[in-house]
């Protein structure tokens, strides 16, 4: 029993060490590459019934558009996350606070990245009670729980410490839904409406690059970034049946 202890003791450890062997070192980029593409949808979106609403009808309406599904232009595919994963250094990450806002009965935007070390502002335009509620994705532990009771009322919060697949909801509304990816580096961009995306200052070498979506998953691809080249990733994605 003791032998069992000690050695997953031992891998705990290591595990740690690796971490914080790891971290994220900021470096001078002066020529980087940039990681660019489209994520598209295979075929039809499949039908998804609208949401059913089922609290403050006279301001949400009896039902909203579902926004699993959003796609654009050549199949395009809005809210897929791109990040690369495992980058060990690069440029600085971002500090600018990043925005969640509840408006008509939904959180705006659905998919959106961060590092460590950014804030969010938390606030609603909408004229009733609100609470936003972000999870650890793999945990469900609490990460804060904010009451939003009237339009314009906001709160500017620290993100978590630690990288993370963050689990927004709001538990007067159980319907809304929001992700926000948390990296301790600044390469990674959400699609667009047309299922573009763009890394930039991305320093030379070889990398993985992956695609996330909040229904159909995640795929990985290989790119190496020359000095000062764009270099094309696209992905497809399938819709789960």
């Amino acid at each position: 029993m003791r032998k069992v202890l000690s050695t997953a003791l031992s891998a705990a450890l290591l595990s740690v060490l690796s971490a914080v062997g790891s971290a994220y070192e900021v470096i001078t980029v002066t020529n980087g590459g940039t990681v660019q593409g489209v994520v598209k949808l295979v075929g039809q979106a499949p039908t998804v019934p609208p949401i059913k609403t089922t609290k403050n009808q006279d301001y949400c309406g009896n039902s909203i558009d579902n926004p699993l599904y959003v796609v654009g232009k050549d199949g395009g595919l809005k809210n897929v996350e791109v990040f690369l994963k495992g980058i060990e250094k690069g440029k600085a990450n971002p500090t600018a606070t990043i925005t969640l806002l509840n408006t008509h009965c939904m959180f705006d935007p659905r998919v959106q990245g961060s590092s460590t070390g950014q804030q969010i502002k938390i606030a609603s335009d909408d004229p009733i009670l609100h609470n936003t509620h972000p999870q650890n994705n793999d945990t469900n532990a609490t990460i804060y729980n904010i009451a939003l009771p009237f339009k314009g009322f906001s709160v500017t919060k620290p993100l978590p410490a630690t990288p993370e697949l963050i689990r927004v909801k709001c538990d007067a509304h159980e319907w809304m839904r929001a992700w926000i990816w948390e990296f301790d580096h600044p390469y990674y961009a959400t699609t667009d409406a047309d299922g573009h995306f763009e890394i930039k200052d991305v320093p030379p070498g070889t990398y993985t690059v992956v695609a996330w979506h909040e229904v159909m998953g995640q795929k990985d691809a290989s790119a190496t970034v020359a000095a000062g080249k764009p270099v094309t990733v696209d992905f497809s994605f399938t819709p789960k049946k």
